[in-house]
């Protein structure tokens, strides 16, 4: 979440940044903004519909038809004195539409029948602005057209109308995130593009600034879908660890010393037999929580199965113990409360773990991870709910495969 609001921040400032020297800008490099916003959303709509993604997409239509909508008035402007009430209803439809779409069900591109109404939606606000800028009483249109103030040099040239939708909105959007457990990019990216295109239409006096500020917005929303890819084939969908696929390219980067903890549920099995596979996901769930926790410069990662990893850079398995010795004991302290067959239930839960650093023996991440899964299986054959270092106590028996890859006992 950090490090998305870092390029969300990155991305606004050089927007904000270059929107002060758009003016000055080349002609040419003027000219090719024109088309800009189009190119960047032709990106985005061939990755959203790649990836089955239909609130992007319909994100992206947004921004399209809002700079088609806002150019054409904008060029016809001069030429008919009622015209900027359009801007009006546009600074209205922009932000709703944004919050529309951010809740719309995510059901994917190809459920057809939903995204003929999806696109249904989109189209036809397009003759409906159109006919209430002709159609609207003069008093109404007086009303809301009415800035918040006469004063040139107040910051805000918005409708007062206008700025309380785009404040309200962007408060529910910010309300609505910090009620997630798992807010997705798409939530955070959407806050920035209302505040981007808000900037847009609080400056109409600089047409060039509106196709700027939907090119960017534009490129966030397609990044946004590059990093919910990353985080999806990086991120372990129910505990919210990096998974597997995180732990084997961060040995990339650890260098020649470095210490591997496997970690094992222990009767997780049981725990499923018994109390059925959501208590299970339970005890998943408590056991990533503690081990996320782990200080000692360590990182915790999601293996697979009841497993989990925890990789100690730099360290040796003597400074790691004592860091998972922390862990287990506080697990073992642990109860989960549950309801099962309608009745309050408490249970704890242990784990094993088996230690391993990487040495002139064991080379590979692979090696290392396969020496402490074998010293995982000597912390589960001496009892369970303990460390065990590799080559703290006898070797298994010649033939005997590691915990990982063998059918261990619950």
């Amino acid at each position: 979440m950090f490090i998305h609001t870092l390029w969300l921040l990155a991305l606004s400032g050089l927007a904000w940044w270059q929107s002060e020297q758009i003016l000055h800008w080349p002609a040419a490099w003027l000219s090719l903004l024109d088309y800009a916003p189009y190119g960047i959303v032709a990106v985005g709509l061939f990755v959203g519909v790649f990836l089955n993604r239909i609130r992007p997409v319909a994100i992206l239509l947004v921004l399209a038809l809002s700079t088609f909508a806002f150019n054409y008035y904008a060029a016809i402007q001069p030429r008919t004195p009622d015209i900027p009430f359009f801007f009006v209803l546009l600074g209205l439809a922009l932000p709703l539409n944004l919050f529309l779409w951010l809740f719309w069900p995510e059901r994917g591109v190809r459920h057809w029948g939903f995204n003929l109404l999806t696109l249904a939606v989109l189209v036809l606000q397009m003759p409906l602005l159109q006919s209430l800028v002709y159609d609207l009483p003069p008093h109404w249109v007086e009303q809301l057209s009415a800035p918040i103030s006469q004063d040139p040099l107040f910051v805000i040239h918005m409708p007062m109308v206008t700025t309380v939708v785009a404040i309200v909105l962007l408060n529910l959007m910010v309300v609505r995130m910090a009620m997630m457990r798992k807010p997705k990019v798409l939530d955070q990216v959407v806050l920035f593009v209302l505040v981007l295109m808000a900037y847009a239409l609080n400056n109409l006096a600089i047409p060039e600034l509106w196709n700027w500020m939907a090119t960017i917005a534009a490129l966030m929303v397609v990044l946004s879908l590059v990093f919910d890819v990353h985080q999806m084939a990086y991120t372990d969908e129910l505990t919210g660890m990096a998974g597997r696929r995180a732990l084997f390219e961060s040995f990339m980067g650890l260098g020649r010393s470095y210490t591997v903890a496997m970690v094992d549920v222990d009767h997780f099995k049981k725990f499923n037999d018994t109390y059925g596979h959501d208590i299970g996901d339970l005890v998943l769930q408590t056991v990533s929580r503690v081990l996320s926790g782990v200080g000692g410069g360590g990182k915790a990662y999601r293996f697979g199965g009841e497993e989990f990893s925890v990789v100690f850079a730099g360290k040796t398995p003597e400074q790691a113990k004592p860091v998972l010795e922390v862990l287990r004991k506080q697990l073992e302290t642990t109860e989960l409360k549950f309801k099962h067959h309608g009745k309050d239930t408490t249970t704890k839960v242990t784990v094993s773990i088996g230690v391993a650093e990487r040495n002139a023996s064991f080379k590979t991440p692979e090696e290392v991870i396969k020496a402490a899964d074998q010293a995982l299986y000597q912390a589960k054959e001496a009892g369970r709910n303990r460390v065990v270092v590799f080559g703290e106590v006898k070797e298994v028996a010649k033939g005997q495969k590691s915990a990982r890859i063998r059918k261990r006992k619950a």
